[in-house]
């Protein structure tokens, strides 16, 4: 910020005549740039400056004592507002008229009437917003410890973190799952045409893909595997299908378990695809025009995460408490809590206004520690999300530790002679995502378990597949242990491209005569239904037609009974 001079030569001559009162300067009759230099060199007088410093009282002490302490010796106005109230912004004209500085409205705006705080326009974290600030030379000749304060009142205590009762009664351990369900979810965008649309492409995967998941079901959780493909490159938009990248899928199915996890992890504190707080349990924001910025509230978890302990548990309400205090317009840049249009999810009220900064912010932090962060393998969650702990690759992301990196553990798909193929989630992700696209899918966990099935064969044939290429990959991926029934079944596709057999379902007409069969077969109104005879008293009814028929029959007198 500024130093002292140019923050008086932004005030009229009026203003400037305020301030010189209180630090008993006259003016005289000076015009206004010799008026800025005589008041700055009196208030850079050490000696002036501490008889000002020692007619403050304590609450005002403490107010300059904050904005000295914050960085570059500023903070939001709408920050310092809600701890010391409100500068009302006057032109020299109404400011004469009300001569605001004869009873200033807070402690806020006694400082600034005072000169020893001033207001600027800079840049903030993300726009241009209001500051409340002290010019820097001014700052460095203020006898600030000089404090005044009653020592005689317990100091506020620092948050204990942890200690030996503060351990979880329960415990969700972080996991890798994530990677192998976003490996399950490209698999399925390969084989299955999924419309881009947002709301279509989010309700098709939620609903097809429940059922194999090996991580929780969480629709924020779907919403943050599309983001992170999306975001990685892993799948894009084509011809309004969301479909695999080719030149940057195999690259990344490749990679080994940690490194996987890096990626995504990264990929998540980077990306504006996925926006928590409009996932945040509790919460239901209206879509009216306003946005937010989801990278901040990530980049401010993740700088107070040097506060926590490495090692151990600390309570989750500590950490929002301490951000709540030093940090609280996080998301807000310009302390803007009246614009945002969120819904109780409960009661329908609208939550506006600071008063609703538990409610609003603290549980967005809570939602990114318990949710995306658990989910990415980076923080365990103790007794239902009252405690976090970070993992290795927690602070490895937080900039503590070197990034994990061992070596995968690799094992071989399994595959039997009637064509089942189990695939442990140590087989890599590569080889699992080319097992999906050519088998029927049955069972998640470790191992998933596939089905080498017509059905997948004749999907693999659409996808472009050849059956020496799937010889080639089933051998190599099961360590050369390929079953000799599963050699011959993929040898006779090969050659006709179809099943050898297949089997059927179908209704059956039966009747207790031969004459009554063909009395049926020679009735156009009943013929109509019927398809190939299985003898002389019974007959195939076209699909779907039983019941029509069971009406065609009773028209013409013949009783039937529906098995």
């Amino acid at each position: 910020m500024q130093n002292l001079l140019p923050t008086l030569l932004d005030h009229d001559i009026g203003m400037l005549e305020i301030i010189a009162r209180r630090w008993d300067v006259d003016l005289a009759s000076l015009d206004k740039r010799e008026a800025a230099e005589m008041l700055a060199s009196a208030m850079l007088d050490p000696e002036r400056a501490r008889i000002e410093w020692g007619r403050l009282n304590d609450t005002e002490r403490g107010a300059l004592q904050m904005l000295l302490s914050a960085p570059d010796h500023k903070m939001t106005e709408a920050q310092f507002s809600r701890l010391f109230g409100e500068i009302r912004r006057m032109g020299p004209g109404r400011r004469d008229r009300e001569k605001p500085h004869l009873s200033p409205a807070s402690v806020a705006e006694t400082l600034y009437f005072r000169g020893l705080a001033s207001l600027a326009y800079d840049q903030g974290k993300k726009d241009m917003q209001s500051f409340v600030y002290m010019p820097p030379d001014l700052a460095s000749v203020l006898p600030a410890h000089e404090t005044g304060f009653d020592l005689s009142a317990e100091p506020a205590a620092a948050p204990e973190w942890s200690d030996e009762r503060d351990e979880p009664e329960t415990v969700q351990h972080a996991t890798t799952a994530l990677v192998d369900d976003l490996t399950t979810l490209l698999a399925y965008l390969q084989i299955e045409p999924v419309p881009t649309e947002k709301d279509a492409l989010h309700a098709e995967i939620g609903a097809a893909l429940e059922p194999y998941w090996l991580g929780d079901h969480d629709p924020a959780r779907v919403a943050l595997m599309i983001a992170l493909a999306g975001t990685l490159g892993l799948a894009a938009a084509e011809e309004g299908i969301f479909k695999p990248v080719p030149a940057h899928l195999r690259p990344w199915l490749e990679q080994s378990r940690p490194r996987q996890v890096r990626a995504l992890a990264e990929t998540w504190r980077d990306t504006m695809l996925f926006n928590e707080l409009w996932y945040t349990p509790g919460l239901a924001p209206e879509p009216t025009g306003w946005r937010n910025d989801p990278l901040l509230p990530r980049q401010t978890l993740l700088a107070f995460m040097e506060m926590v302990p490495p090692n151990s548990w600390w309570l989750v309400d500590d950490l929002i408490e301490v951000i709540k205090a030093e940090e609280p317009d996080f998301q807000r840049p310009a302390g803007d809590y009246a614009s945002w249009y969120i819904r109780d999810v409960e009661t329908g009220d609208y939550l506006d206004g600071f008063e609703n900064w538990d409610r609003v912010d603290a549980a967005v932090l809570r939602f990114i520690l318990t949710g995306p962060m658990h989910w990415l393998g980076l923080i365990d969650v103790g007794d239902r999300g009252l405690f976090c702990r970070l993992t290795a690759y927690g602070r490895a992301l937080c900039g503590e530790i070197e990034w994990p990196d061992p070596p995968d553990e690799r094992s071989p798909l399994i595959v039997e002679s009637d064509g089942t193929l189990r695939a442990p989630r140590t087989l890599s992700r590569y080889e699992r995502f080319q097992v999906a696209r050519i088998t029927d899918w049955h069972a998640v966990g470790d191992p998933y378990v596939y089905g080498l099935t017509v059905g997948g064969l004749r999907r693999a044939a659409q996808q472009g597949l050849q059956v020496e290429a799937i010889h080639a990959f089933l051998r190599r991926a099961s360590g050369e242990a390929l079953p000799e029934p599963v050699v011959q079944m993929l040898a006779q596709w090969g050659k006709v491209g179809q099943a050898d057999v297949w089997l059927t379902s179908a209704v059956i007409l039966r009747t207790t005569t031969p004459e009554a069969l063909q009395t049926m077969l020679e009735t156009p109104e009943i013929r109509r239904y019927l398809g190939a005879t299985l003898g002389p008293m019974a007959v195939i009814v076209r699909e779907g037609q039983e019941h029509a028929l069971a009406a065609a029959l009773q028209e013409h007198g013949i009783l039937v009974e529906l098995a």
